[in-house]
């Protein structure tokens, strides 16, 4: 009598740690319905992805794209004082618009390095501060002629390095 009380215990412990672990996976929320739920947040979701909803839930739902660290040469009373290693990210309107501009990010780069280097980031001769708001104008006209004006919100600068000088 013992041993089928164990068994039919182990029996129950081993069903009950299959359906934990296929709830876990996801397999049963078509059959608890869970799947209707999870559509109506998806819909709720997408039109504060539109801008609708607050300005938190859109700061939630914002996508970047991260650029690799760039070298930029900067210029103060007509000579380069010392370069800068930046850290850029550009802030997305939507997934298709991510997708663009990780397609021309190489082009991209390379355009930034070129745009830098042909007319570098100038200093104010006083403060000896960079011209950030310069800077990001620059980076979304460069942006926006090769992805297109609809979906690049702004330009991050995450971090600037100053090397040299």
């Amino acid at each position: 009598m013992k041993k089928i009380v164990m068994g039919f215990l182990a029996l129950i412990v081993l069903l009950a740690g299959v359906g934990g672990g296929l709830y876990a996976m996801g397999m049963l929320d078509e059959l608890l319905g869970l799947d209707q739920e999870l559509a109506a947040e998806g819909e709720a979701r997408e039109g504060a992805a539109s801008g609708h909803g607050t300005d938190a839930e859109q700061a939630n739902e914002a996508l970047f794209v991260q650029f690799e660290p760039i070298s930029a040469p900067v210029i103060s009373d007509g000579r380069v004082q010392y370069q800068v290693i930046m850290t850029l990210s550009l802030q997305v309107a939507d997934i298709g618009t991510k997708n663009d501009v990780q397609g021309v990010l190489p082009r991209l780069r390379d355009a930034m390095h070129t745009e830098l280097f042909t007319n570098p980031i100038s200093v104010d001769e006083v403060s000896g501060t960079i011209d950030l708001p310069d800077l990001k104008k620059r980076v979304l006209l460069l942006t926006r002629a090769m992805v297109g004006d609809e979906g690049i919100e702004d330009v991050l600068v995450l971090n600037i390095l100053r090397m040299g000088g």
